[in-house]
């Protein structure tokens, strides 16, 4: 399974198209196909997460579906794979974003792809610093009841 590290910036350009960093692209192309799966973060941040093929089917695996009654499973599968968007890479390593995710992570003129491990995250640059300034800020805050 891909393995994606490191942060790159990339520009946008009119048409929505974006380069996918060609660490990213050298991970993707282990996998079964080319390509990337892109979906709205389902934590509700405004950002994107993509991730290739394996991945996709690996969490349609974890989450199941043979059980109809197991509402929890339903709930989750509903909440991902309705949103999640097959991107191919053109002969230049670049995807077209759809519209629809380039406002929902407000992206216009940039791309931060931000490697999380076995997937990633697109986020509009300025919005991705900002939540790793928050994230900091939130993990280095001492423990409730904790020594200091």
């Amino acid at each position: 399974m891909a393995v994606f590290a490191n942060t790159f910036v990339n520009k946008v350009d009119r048409k929505g198209r974006v380069s996918v960093p060609a660490s990213f692209r050298n991970e993707l192309g282990r996998q079964s196909s080319l390509g990337i799966a892109v979906y709205p973060s389902v934590d509700k941040s405004p950002s994107l997460t993509g991730c290739g093929e394996d991945r996709l089917r690996s969490m349609s695996d974890a989450l199941g579906g043979d059980d109809p009654f197991d509402t929890e499973s339903v709930s989750k599968r509903m909440r991902l794979f309705p949103a999640v968007q097959r991107l191919p890479l053109d002969a230049d390593g670049r995807v077209l974003l759809p519209r629809d995710l380039l406002d929902h992570a407000g992206i216009t003129t940039h791309a931060a792809f931000a490697g999380m491990g076995r997937d990633f995250r697109i986020w509009e640059p300025e919005t991705l610093e900002a939540a790793r300034k928050a994230e900091e800020e939130q993990t280095s805050e001492p423990e409730p009841g904790g020594d200091r």
